[in-house]
This record gives C-alpha cells, sequence and structure tokens, in this order.
C-alpha cells in the first residue's frame, strides 16, 4: 500500500511528466541526429571521392607535361596513393549495399589479424581478431549477412545505448525523480505525519527507493523497447535477432595479469545481448537510486541532494582511469563503479589488463549492488536519526 503511494505521488509530479518528456525527446533526437549523421556521412564520402578523382586527373596533366624524371617519380606516387585511397572509398560505399561480401570481407581481415597475433603472442588481440572471426564465420554459415550498424534499426539503437547514452539518461532521471523523494518530506513538513504512521521506518524508506527504480526503470527501458519495435518494424528487422554480434569473454589470472581464456567463449545473438543490456541498465538504476536517496535522506532541499549526487559522480568520471594505476586492490575497485559503458559489463570484457584484481562482469555487479545495499541501509538510519532529532 506505501509503495503504490508513492508511485502515485511521482506519476501525479510534474517531475515525472518533465522526466517523460526528456527521454522521449532524447531519443527523438538521437535517432535524428545518427540518421542524418549516416546520411551525411554517404554524402560526404561520394564528394571526397569525386574531389580526388579530379585531383588525380590533374596530376596526369601535369605527369604528361613534366620532363624532369624525378618529378615525374613523384607525380606517380601521388596518383598512386590517390588511386588507392579512391578504391578504398569505393569499396565503403559498395559495401554498404551489399553486407555480405562486407562481412566476408572482414572475416578474412581478421583471421589474418588473428593468425598475426598468433605469431606475436598478443594475448589481448588473440582473443578479439579470433572473436570477430568467429562471430562473422557463424553469420555466413548462417547465411544471416547482417552488420551491427550498418543500418540505423531496432538492433543498432538499442545496443548504442550501452556506450554511455543509457547512463546518461539513468543519471538525468533519477535526479529529476529521486532528488527530492525524501528531502521533500522534510521541506513540507510531512516527515512528522509519516512518524505516526503504523509502518516500520526502514518501510517508509524502501518503499520510496523501489518507487524509485520503478519509476526510472520504466521510462529508460519502457521507451527503449518501444523505439526499439518501431524502428525494428519499419527496417523489417525483427527477422536478425539469432545474428551472432558480441561474446562474453572468460578470463583466468597468471601472477597478477588477467588473460582470457580462447577456448572457453560464449558467442552473444543480438537478442541474447539486448537481454543482458537490459539487466545491466536494472543493476545501474539500482545503484544510482540508492544513491540519490541516500543524499535525498541527508540534505532537507533537493537542489543539494542533486549537486552532492552529481559531485560523486563527475569526481568518479575523473578519477576512473587514475584508479586503474593505483596498486591498491581495495581502491582499484573504485573505477568499476557506475560503469558509463554497459557493454564491457555484460559482455564481460574490460578493455584494458587490469593487475591485482579479477575483474569481471559479477564483481562489476556486486560491487554496484553492494554500493546499493549500503546506501538504502544508510538512508534508513539517517531517517530513522533525522526522526529523534
Amino acid at each position: 500500500m506505501l509503495l503504490y503511494a508513492e508511485i502515485q505521488k511521482i506519476l501525479k509530479s510534474k517531475k515525472f511528466f518533465i522526466a517523460l518528456i526528456i527521454t522521449i525527446g532524447f531519443n527523438l533526437f538521437y535517432c535524428w541526429f545518427v540518421y542524418n549523421y549516416e546520411n551525411k556521412s554517404v554524402e560526404s564520402t561520394k564528394q571526397y571521392i569525386a574531389d580526388t578523382e579530379r585531383q588525380i586527373k590533374e596530376l596526369q596533366q601535369k605527369l604528361k607535361k613534366e620532363k624532369d624524371d624525378m618529378k615525374k617519380r613523384l607525380y606517380q606516387e601521388q596518383i598512386n596513393e590517390l588511386n588507392r585511397i579512391v578504391q578504398k572509398e569505393k569499396l565503403k560505399m559498395q559495401y554498404a549495399s551489399n553486407p555480405k561480401k562486407e562481412i566476408e570481407e572482414r572475416a578474412r581481415y581478421y583471421k589474418m589479424r588473428y593468425e598475426i597475433s598468433q605469431k606475436a603472442g598478443d594475448y589481448k588481440e588473440l582473443e578479439i581478431n579470433k572473436v570477430n572471426y568467429q562471430i562473422l564465420n557463424e553469420n555466413i554459415k548462417r547465411k544471416k549477412y547482417y552488420s551491427v550498424g550498418g543500418q540505423f534499426d531496432g538492433w543498432t539503437y538499442l545496443l548504442s545505448q550501452s556506450y554511455g547514452i543509457a547512463f546518461f539518461i539513468i543519471i538525468v532521471l533519477a535526479l529529476l525523480i529521486g532528488s527530492g523523494i525524501v528531502s521533500d518530506e522534510y521541506k513540507e513538513g510531512t516527515a512528522k505525519i509519516l512518524k505516526t504512521m503504523p509502518v516500520k521506518r526502514s518501510n517508509i524508506i524502501l518503499s520510496k527507493f523501489i518507487a524509485t527504480v520503478l519509476t526510472v526503470s520504466a521510462l529508460v527501458i519502457g521507451i527503449q523497447i518501444v523505439f526499439f519495435i518501431v524502428l525494428n518494424l519499419i527496417t523489417d528487422s525483427f527477422k536478425y535477432y539469432d545474428v551472432y554480434c558480441n561474446w562474453i569473454s572468460r578470463y583466468k589470472v597468471i601472477g597478477f595479469k588477467v588473460y582470457p581464456v580462447l577456448d572457453n567463449v560464449k558467442l552473444l545473438t543480438l537478442l541474447e545481448s539486448s537481454i543482458l543490456q537490459f539487466m545491466t541498465e536494472i543493476v545501474i538504476i539500482l545503484a544510482i537510486s540508492g544513491i540519490i536517496v541516500f543524499f535525498s535522506s541527508i540534505f532537507e532541499n533537493g537542489v543539494f541532494t542533486s549537486i552532492s549526487f552529481i559531485a560523486i559522480i563527475v569526481i568518479i568520471s575523473i578519477l576512473r582511469q587514475k584508479m586503474l594505476m593505483i596498486k591498491t586492490p581495495v581502491l582499484k575497485l573504485l573505477s568499476l563503479i557506475f560503469p558509463w559503458e554497459l557493454s564491457v559489463v555484460y559482455t564481460n570484457y574490460l578493455p584494458n589488463e587490469l593487475d591485482w584484481i579479477y575483474a569481471s562482469t559479477y564483481v562489476v555487479i556486486g560491487l554496484n549492488l553492494l554500493l546499493t545495499i549500503i546506501f538504502v541501509l544508510g538512508s534508513i538510519e539517517i531517517f530513522k536519526h533525522k526522526e529523534k532529532v
């Protein structure tokens, strides 16, 4: 009953409608921007090819008139280089309308890179090239000539959200909805009324926390699903759900270094990646909602709550790379708080080798869930203490 009342309060507030408008508006702008960027990219490539071919003709005319052998060789080298560039750009244009050829060429490229990495003994490159080749080869066998990012459809939209976009919108919504969820009770004097209710004080904070999580999750994931369905219907891309596009990597520790286990890699389909992305988003929403409720319990003004939360996010973002260089294992774990790139979490792939710690999906998720529990329990204790003052 208490949870229902909290959700009703959020849904009736102006902040919720602002959050709804921001979420829908941001996603519409994002789709428009990416679609136009891809179209402009194609047009700019065509223009670049035309300009380069014109430059080649000018050099060829100079070459015919030139009598100095050294200058002739220089002109010829420039012509050859420009011809290679034109050929490369034309192939890109050709691949855009021929995904089969693109995937076959990319598969050959990654196979070649894998063989080079194998000879060099480069573990990191070995894993990346082998897995990319396996993914492309599986799709060729299935005759599924689909390249993520080849066109702007539902799958590309959804998976691209994992690169900082979903994290950004989660923070914005959490600030709007959660910053005043407890502090407003102090400000409006209703905290005393809550004290007279025949419910545990912990249940009051828990209901506010869960209401924040459910509202933010519904806005972020619900709207993502709507855009995902619409874009896939427009582009007829639902049929690619079983295309391989990513992987969950396994790691082993040798000394204090983390190395991939190449023979124990689970390839992911588009559908599996999407489901894992939603699960990762929920974990991040839990952690961020926990900390925003915590600060809302401390301050009696939602503005101070927002400032404190933003400060924490900024500090973690600035220090994230520096934390990776720290020798102390516990401090290094702080770099895994609130991961910007969600795909790094659900694919269990961290771009850099991490010394001293076994960094995996479970560590990142476990750390953020632990923070959630700590901040929620802290919020309950602060709320109880403030009632006694």
